[in-house]
Parts: structure tokens; sequence; C-alpha cells
């Protein structure tokens, strides 16, 4: 602001308004895949990374997981907004072309969680998919000995997130039979109807998101069949931990939600500031396996996490 030649008052007051106009807040566009306890980790992580890079950090999420209609309307929503910086976790190609389009017009997106095939996302913050998945499966095979059955109950197909994840790969490696393997989403009902007949086949099962998890564990119970099988899912939401604790599933891969979202806001922090470097940056994270065994300890670091303000 030009305050140059200005009566002494409106000096002052053009000089107040200068400083105010060089401290706001940038803010950063974050779009979710959903509202689940997971995603409210991110969110937390997201909002200290922002208060850290003084951001201000808008976050927008649909209810249902997978909506690309409803992600598409938050783009717009957080764009409107004034926010020249994107961090979303992609559900659909739609989400790829919108991505590519704003690429053109200056706007510049981090994608978190998961990847999509064909965009110029300038940054990845995501588990490494593969590798917990086939860290899953590996941890199967050894608590079966290397025989039996085994079923893996999915997301979606263009979810990238979890059909990457390598437990099909691990488990007939080491000599586990694939028996079922079918996407039942968030669907109770249909991860009933796809157990239902073979659950007695079963030895072991695998659901690598937190909605697959909660879906399948409700149709366990449904059967009476929670804790009868090795159920590895995947996700630490309150209802999945407390399943762990009584025994209903055998083991969680946790994600670092909290530190997804940390890092991912520091991503986009970044290139906010021309900080990244011309080739696409990639952040895998580790996914952590704990069962009844370990979850207190497990519990009580998440606890000093918190207390302490640490990703």
């Amino acid at each position: 602001m030009h305050c140059r030649g200005l009566w002494k008052p409106l000096v002052a007051l053009c000089l107040l308004l200068s400083g105010w106009a060089s401290s706001a807040m940038a803010c950063v566009g974050v779009v979710t895949a959903s509202f689940t306890p997971y995603w409210s980790q991110v969110e937390a992580g997201a909002r200290q990374a922002g208060a850290e890079n003084r951001l201000e950090v808008l976050v927008r999420g649909p209810t249902h997981e997978g909506s690309v209609e409803t992600q598409l309307e938050m783009i717009d929503w957080v764009l409107a907004r004034g926010c020249r910086t994107l961090v979303i976790a992609p559900s659909g190609e739609e989400i790829t072309r919108r991505v590519n389009q704003l690429s053109a017009s200056g706007i510049t997106t981090i994608f978190f969680d998961r990847d999509m095939p064909g965009s110029v996302a300038r940054g990845l913050v995501a588990t490494d998919n593969y590798r917990a998945g086939e860290q899953a499966g590996q941890y199967l095979v050894r608590a079966l000995g290397g025989r039996g059955s085994v079923a893996l109950l999915r997301l979606r197909p263009d979810v990238t997130s979890t059909t990457e994840r390598g437990f099909r790969h691990a488990a007939e490696a080491g000599g586990l039979q694939v028996l079922l393997d079918v996407y039942v989403g968030e669907d109770r009902q249909l991860a009933v109807q796809a157990l239902q007949g073979q659950v007695d086949q079963l030895d072991g099962l695998f659901t690598p998101n937190s909605t697959s998890s909660r879906a399948v564990l409700a149709a366990l119970r449904r059967l009476g069949k929670t804790g009868q099988l090795l159920h590895v899912g995947f996700d630490g939401d309150p209802l999945l931990i407390e399943a762990l604790r009584s025994g209903e599933i055998h083991s969680l891969y946790i994600q670092q939600a909290h530190l997804l979202g940390f890092r991912a806001v520091h991503l986009a922090a970044r290139a906010a500031r021309g900080e990244l470097p011309a080739e696409r940056v990639v952040v895998a994270l580790d996914a952590e396996r704990i069962d009844q065994g370990s979850l207190a300890q497990w519990e009580q670091t998440q606890l000093q996490n918190t207390l302490s303000g640490q990703p």
C-alpha cells in the first residue's frame, strides 16, 4: 500500500492497513474423502500444520466415502474463498480432470491418502499402500502357518489407496488361498451377502480401510462369527479399537492419520512459497500393526503425542 504524501493521520491509518494486509493469512483448501474418525485425525494434523505456517485451513469432506460429485462442489467452495492451494483425497478420475484444469489457472494441488494416475498434482502424501497390504498378507501367512483360506473385502475399485494394497500377492505367495475378493464399500448388507455362503470355509480375512473394516465387522456380528477367524482390519477409529480390545478383531494396521494431514499441509505451504522442486514430491508413510497385546502401549503413545502437540 502506497502511503507517501498523505496527511499524518491518514499516513497512520494507511500504515495500519498495510500491516494488516501483510499479516493476513493465506488459505489452503483441504478436501477429505469423508468425515469418519480417521479423517477427523487427518484434519487435526492439517490444522496444526496450517497454524505453524500461518495458513488458514478450510476443510470440507463428503458425508459418504468416495462421493466425487460432492468433492467437486467442495473444491469450488474453497476456491470461491480465495484459496490458491488445494489438498485433496481424490475419489475418482473426475478429480484428476478438475485438478489438471485448475493447474492451468495457477492453482496448485497436493494429493493425500491416495493417488490418481494422469494428474498434475505437485505432491503426494500417503501411506505406502502396497507395502501395508503386503505386510497384512505376510502376517496372516505367519499366523495361519501358510495354510488356509482367506477373504479380501475391499472399498471400491476406483479408490487406489485400497486397490493398491498388496495383500493378495503376499497371501498367495505365502501359501494361502484367497477364496473371496470382493468390493463391499461401507455397506454391511453387501458384506453379509458376500460372506454368508463362505464364512465357514474361511480362516482369516483382510479389510483394507476403515469403512470396509466397519462394514465387515457389522456383518460378522450379524452372522455370529466375530472372533472365530483372524480378522485383520485397517485404520484405528474408536469403533474398531473397541472391537480389537474385545477380541472381535484380531489386528489393525494403523495409518499415521495426524501425520498425513500435517505433512500434506506442510507440503502445500512449501508450494505456496514456491519452494517445491520441479519434480513431483512423494512422501510415503508406514502403517503400524497393533493387536490386544500392543494396544495399551499404542494408546499411551497417542495420548503423549496429543498432549505434546506432536504430529
